[in-house]
Parts: structure tokens; sequence; C-alpha cells
């Protein structure tokens, strides 16, 4: 007797796909209802789905590899790859500025161009400075050895790379971001377009010395586009890539040993595996990340370096307040990420003072750190676009809130830079949650099948409200680029929103002696060119440069006054600022001549600041002049000593070491100690 039929139903709720069993239904709850055909007669009127989704499918495991190949639409990265260059346009005509010039300028290995690269490879990232902070960069050093090798000392050249880093930087993480999420072009968009137009990143962008930071995102974001390529076809080759990215990274700064958690943390949140398998996925990573370490260690001999006792980078470690201002500095950061609104390149000290009990930022610093530490781990548990956001900023935001806690550095805008992209993450989930209507996170590509025209209506309120926000920062962003165009304007911006800053009062001081230094040698000029006059000028010609002589002289004096007036309040504010001393002593040495003067401050500098040598050094240039003149042997015997004093605070000091040679070829003085009472005598 033959069997009768059975339908599908709850006895046979998963039909075969076999010879003679009932066909596949096109509608299915996964993946909704089929679209009507728009193509030719005689198509086939039914998409079969991309992915229906199943239990099995949404915790897959390494058995499941690979997991569905997501397609990219290309016009939102190109157009994010545009925007990043365009805001950096006015920057191609900047100078030097900031860090540049010990960067590049004064860094002697980048100046021999591609002869200095092994050099490069076996020194600290400020070698030239005089301090030992263990940073070993030497990927952007190298790309600067290269500019010079090939367009010397060309900075429109430098600035054309940056902006071009930052607009691939806009391409790469256009193209992540579709692929985490799939289905959600504009989301995607709209997030990598916070990054890329966010004003926090002229610091690093409009700034040649930022290209270490520019690097290591661009590295980090190519490093987890590769892996997820892995993820798509499972093809090893990807995972070579992503180690070498790594690398790179790692290369360009050792800060992104923090991407180590944005591995697994994409995996989980976009791929949906298990917690489990995607740390252990982890393993070829951290050897790159043991390779690397033994590298620095090999090349510069130290993993950490020794962070100098100095009140202007380092004020909280002296005062011991680490711990409770790196609340305040969180408040302070999340602050500017939102409103980035001023901006200023120095943070030194005292701009923002020290956290502590009685502080209330402080404690509303903790009480955010820590609901955000509890938000982090709802939005983990339900796998949120917001809470990947979170952890997206504290994965991010390590390196520069560890900067504070374990080394008491300042607050700097460039540790924000990665950790911009998680407020994209976050804004844009809340302006979709509460501006677009049905806006549940897709369950699968058909879900977001929908007519373009529909889906700008349903987005409009979004676009049209990040189209003011993104405006808004965009022009932030070029009106920031201008204070960036050289020293001068940039330290002179900042006066007005940190003049509580010993740093930026000793630049802007700086500056203006640079200033008088060109008046002097102007005024230098013009004597020398009318004594060189043969025959004698007439009394009206030497009347006339007499007048310009003078003329230059009161500039000179002019703006020596205006250096002190900045120096002194630079003093005020931090009474031990050795530099500041310095350039107090410098004013009088080249300026406004007045030996005791400068003699008193270049030992206020020792006093302060006992292992800076341009000290040492310019006193011994004072008594070998003063020895000279007056056939006075004792003064060239401390010329010598100040010579080989500072040669012994900086061995890699090249001026003491060449003024020492020159006095002891010239008079056979080689002096390397003094009793006190010739020191003190002087």
């Amino acid at each position: 007797m033959a069997k009768k039929k059975q339908l599908p139903g709850k006895d046979n709720p998963r039909p075969t796909s076999e010879k003679g069993a009932v066909p596949k239904p096109a509608l299915t709850p996964a993946t909704g209802p089929i679209r009507p055909n728009t193509g030719r007669a005689g198509e086939n009127p039914q998409r079969t789905p991309l992915r229906p989704i199943t239990k099995t499918e949404s915790t897959p495991s390494v058995a499941h590899l690979p997991i569905e190949s997501r397609p990219v639409v290309w016009w939102p990265p190109v157009v994010l790859a545009l925007l990043g260059v365009l805001l950096y346009v006015n920057t191609f005509g900047h100078q030097y500025a900031l860090d540049d010039i010990a960067a590049i300028s004064q860094n002697l290995f980048v100046k021999k161009g591609i002869a200095g690269i092994p050099d490069l490879l076996r020194s600290e990232f400020w070698h030239f400075s005089n301090i030992s902070l263990g940073y070993y960069r030497p990927l952007s050093l190298i790309t600067f050895a290269l500019e010079q090798e090939y367009f010397k000392d060309n900075p429109n050249i430098s600035h054309m790379i940056n902006a071009g880093l930052y607009g691939l930087t806009g391409l790469v993480i256009g193209i992540l971001l579709q692929k985490w999420l799939s289905g959600q072009t504009i989301a995607a968009f709209l997030i990598g377009l916070v990054f890329i137009a966010h004003p926090i990143h002229t610091e690093i962008v409009a700034n040649i010395k930022g290209r270490d930071e520019i690097l290591s995102f661009l590295f980090i974001s190519l490093m987890l586009l590769a892996y997820w390529r892995y993820l798509e076809t499972k093809d090893w080759g990807w995972i070579f890539s992503a180690c070498l990215a790594l690398y790179l990274a790692f290369l360009s700064k050792e800060s992104s040993i923090v991407s180590l958690a944005l591995i697994p943390a994409m995996q989980y949140w976009f791929a949906r595996r298990p917690l489990g398998e995607t740390l252990l996925s982890l393993w070829p990573f951290l050897f790159i990340t043991a390779v690397f370490f033994f590298q620095k260690k090999q090349m510069i001999g130290t993993l950490s370096g020794t962070p100098p006792v100095d009140w202007a980078n380092y004020p909280y470690a002296i005062e011991k307040t680490q711990k409770s201002t790196m609340f305040k500095f969180l408040l302070y950061y999340i602050r500017l990420i939102i409103y980035p609104h001023p901006l200023v390149y120095d943070y030194s000290y005292n701009v923002i003072p020290s956290g502590g009990k009685g502080d209330w930022m402080t404690w509303a610093g903790f009480v955010t750190f820590i609901g955000l530490l509890w938000l982090a781990w709802k939005g983990f548990i339900k796998r949120t676009l917001w809470g990947f956001g979170i952890v997206w900023f504290f994965v991010t935001m390590a390196p520069g809130l560890g900067f504070i806690w374990i080394r008491g550095g300042i607050f700097a805008e460039r540790f924000a830079y990665a950790a911009v992209m998680g407020f994209g993450f976050v804004l844009i989930w809340a302006l979709q949650k509460f501006l677009v209507r049905d806006s549940a996170e897709p369950k699968s590509e058909s879900d977001v099948r929908v007519e373009p025209r529909a889906l700008l209506t349903r987005y409009a309120p979004v676009l049209g409200l990040m189209a003011v926000v993104a405006g808004l920062y965009s022009f932030k962003t070029v009106e920031r680029n201008r204070d960036w165009e050289n020293n001068f304007v940039l330290f002179n911006s900042a006066l007005p929103y940190a003049p509580n800053s010993c740093q930026v009062q000793r630049h802007v001081a700086n500056e203006w002696i640079e200033k008088g230094l060109k008046d002097r040698a102007k005024a230098d000029s013009i004597a020398n060119a009318t004594n060189a006059l043969k025959p004698k000028p007439s009394p009206d010609k030497i009347k006339t440069a007499q007048a310009l002589i003078d003329t230059n002289i009161a500039r000179a004096n002019k703006h020596g006054r205006w250096a002190l007036d900045h120096l002194q309040e630079s003093t005020r504010i931090y009474p031990s600022f050795g530099e500041a001393y310095f350039s107090m002593a410098y004013v009088f040495q080249k300026i406004t001549p007045n030996v005791d003067s400068a003699k008193y401050y270049y030992k206020q500098t020792m006093r302060a600041a006992n292992a800076y040598a341009p000290a040492y050094n310019n006193l011994g240039v004072i008594y070998q002049n003063e020895g000279i003149t007056q056939n006075n042997r004792q003064k060239l015997e401390l010329a010598s000593y100040y010579y080989n004093r500072s040669m012994v605070v900086n061995p890699a000091y090249v001026d003491g070491l060449n003024n020492r040679n020159n006095l002891l070829k010239a008079t056979g003085i080689d002096v390397k100690v003094l009793p006190d009472s010739i020191i003190n005598k002087y």
C-alpha cells in the first residue's frame, strides 16, 4: 500500500533537496518576501537568499570558514579618500613646525638620505634631542630620509605626502567599515566621514612629524582588512599580509600593540565568531609582536627608555598624581572629541592642573570611566554597534591614558587620533536610533534591498544633521590648518587658549629671539659692508648706513624685550624651567649684549636642568672670548672645562666636542676638573 504523501509542516519542517522532494519555498522568515522581478521577461523572478540565517551560522566556528564574501560599494571609500586630501590642501605651502625640526631638520641621519637609513634602524626616534624615551619608530624617519634624498629640504612635498596618506586611510577604512556593516552603506560612510572630517586630526596631518601616527593607524586598518579577507577566503596568504601590516604598524609606532585587541573584537562583533576562537586566532600576531620587541631591544638596547624628570612635560609624575589626573584627562578627551574647540598644540605644565581627591573633575572622570566600562560590557554581551564603539574608544585611547598613568606625561590631541572612530560608531548608531524609522540593524543583505529613493527618504534627517556636523568639522579643520603654517604662527595661536603653559610662553619667546637674531645679523652685515667699501665712503653714506644699523639694533632690542617678557612669565608658571633660563641667557649673549646677565642665566639653567648640554657649551664660548680678549688663562681653562662638561652630560653633543677640540688645538688647554674656587670666581 502506497504511503500517503506527507506535506511540509510540523512533522516535516525541513524538506530536502533530493529528487522528488518538496521544492524550497520562495519565502523564508530569514529573508522576507522576494521582490517582484524588474528584469527582462523570462528571467527567474525569484532571488535566492545570499545567506539564510540559521542557528548554526549565528555563531560560526573555524569549521564554518570562509564566511560570506561581503561586497563593497566603491563611491563611499573614494569620497572619503578625496575628502581626506582636500581638507589638507591648504597645508601644501607650509613650512616645518614644532617637532618637524627635531625629527627632520636636526636629525643628522635623516639628512643623509638613503645613506642614513641603516643608522635610523639602530636609533631611537629622539636620538638627537638629548633624551632617551625608548621610542623606536624608524619607518616614518625612513620616509623623511627618502624625501631628503630626492627632494632635499622641501616641506611642501612632505605635507603633500601626509595628506595623501591620510586620504589613503580614508579609502581603507571606507572599505573596512562596509565589510563590517554589511548592507549598511550609508551608516558605514557616515562613520568614516566623522573620522576623516574631525578637526582633532590636524595635529597629526598638518604636522609632518605626525606621520608616525598616520602610518600606524593606516597599517592597523590594513591589518584588519587583510584578516577580514582571510575570514572570507580562508586563504593563509591574507594572514601573512595581515602580519606584515602589523609589523609595519609597529615600526611606525609601538603603541600599535593595542590593535591586537581589535582583531578578536572585529571577529566577535561583525563575523559573529565565538570569543574563544577569536582569541586563539591571535597566535600569528603575537609571534610578530615578539619579533618586533626583540628587534627593538637589539637595536636601541631598551624597551622603555628613561623619561626625564621634567616639570614641563612630565609634571604629574613629579607631583605623584598620575592616576587621579588620568580620570580628569578622560573627561578632557571626551569633550574634545565631541566638541573640538579650542585646539592647542601644547598642553604642558600648567594648562591642565593635577587631579586630586578634592577635584570635582577627577571624580566626574572616575564616574564616567566606570559608566563607560559598564556600557562596554553591556554592549559586548549584546553585540551592539554602540558597544563596539565604546570598546574601540577604550582600546585606542589606552596609549594616551597609559602615558599619564605610567609616565605622568601630559595631555595631547594626537592620542585621540584613532579613538575618533569609536565616537563615530556611537554617534551614527544614536542618530539612526532616534532619527531613522525602522532603524533596527538588518539581519541580512536582503533586509536592506530597498529602492535608493526610499532609503534616502528614511535617512534624510540623519544625512541632513551629518551634513551640518561634517561641514562644521571640515570648516574647523581647514581653519586650524592655517595655524600650522610655521612655528611663529603656531605658537602665537596658542597664547589666547593656553596662557598658563610654560612651554607655550617659552616657544613664543624663542620666535621673538629668532627675529631679534635676524635683526642683529642685518645690522652687522650693513656695518661690515660699509667698512669694506674702498675708497672710504662719504659722510652721507656713513650716516645713512648708521641709521640703518641703529634701526635694526632698535628692532632687535625690542624683540629681545618681548622675548624676555614671555620667558619671565614662563618661569613664573614653572620657577625651575631650565630651558627658559637658557633662552634668557641667549638673549643677553646674542641680542641685547650683557655678559654678566648671560653668565647668570646660564648658571641658572645648569641648576634647574643639570643635563642641558647647550648651556655648558655657550658658557664656555663666553669664557673663551673673554680669555682671548683679556689674555686670561684661567678663563680659557673655564671654557675648556665647560666644553668637557657639555660632553659629559650628553656624549652625542657635537658643538661641545668641536669647541673643545678647537680650543685644544689653538692653546693646548684641555681641562676636565677645576676647583670650586675658580668656578665660582667668575
